[in-house]
């Protein structure tokens, strides 16, 4: 009568913290995170890398799914990150407007809105009488709700306007205004830039 030997083939384990380096092809099971391992080999032998590599299992897919929702949590982070950088930065596609011939009345051209107690800045071009107009006009509501602004630039000639601010300290906004006593139809470009 034959002899029959049933052999037991068991492979490493142990926590995952105490993974240690598998030889070629030699399994190693992590029993607290459920994770199956295999030796890689050597680069004599022709791997192209030592270490180990991780075999798919079902516990794999939750392993997945808990890096899918860390990586979520990041875009959402990173989306409401950006959000907050578009709110401060403002629109930076510049905005033209026409500055009418001998304006002397207020003309609204924008509403700037102003967090409590901070600044925004516009920055602008205008084009009148082959003259040029660069500035940046910075808009503060002070701690006295006071909507005060500055206007720092530089020209080439006399552009004959005049921008300022009309403001509200209940709404947190100012509203750009502007003369002309030039006698001739301008352009002004203008964007909204940053909270400072």
């Amino acid at each position: 009568m034959a002899v029959l030997e049933v052999a037991k083939i068991q492979v490493r384990s142990g926590l995952y913290e105490n993974l240690p380096a598998l030889d070629t092809g030699e399994f190693g099971w992590c029993v607290d995170t459920q994770q199956l391992f295999i030796g890689k080999g050597t680069l004599a032998e022709g791997a192209p890398e030592t270490g180990v590599t991780e075999i798919l299992t079902g516990y794999t897919t939750a392993s997945i799914i808990n890096s899918i929702n860390g990586l979520n949590a990041n875009v959402a982070n990173i989306t409401a990150s950006v959000s907050a950088i578009t709110n401060q930065i403002g629109n930076l596609v510049p905005v033209s407007f026409t500055l009418a011939n001998n304006q002397s009345t207020l003309a609204n051209i924008t509403a700037v809105s102003i967090e409590a107690y901070g600044a925004r800045d516009l920055n602008y071009r205008i084009v009148m009488n082959a003259h040029v107009r660069s500035g940046s006009i910075s808009v503060v509501q002070t701690q006295g709700n006071l909507i005060t602004f500055s206007d720092d630039y530089v020209e080439s000639g006399d552009t004959g306007v005049e921008l300022y601010f009309t403001g509200n300290a209940s709404t947190q906004t100012a509203v750009l205004g502007y003369k002309s006593t030039a006698g001739t139809v301008g352009n002004l470009t203008y964007y909204l830039q940053s909270f400072t």
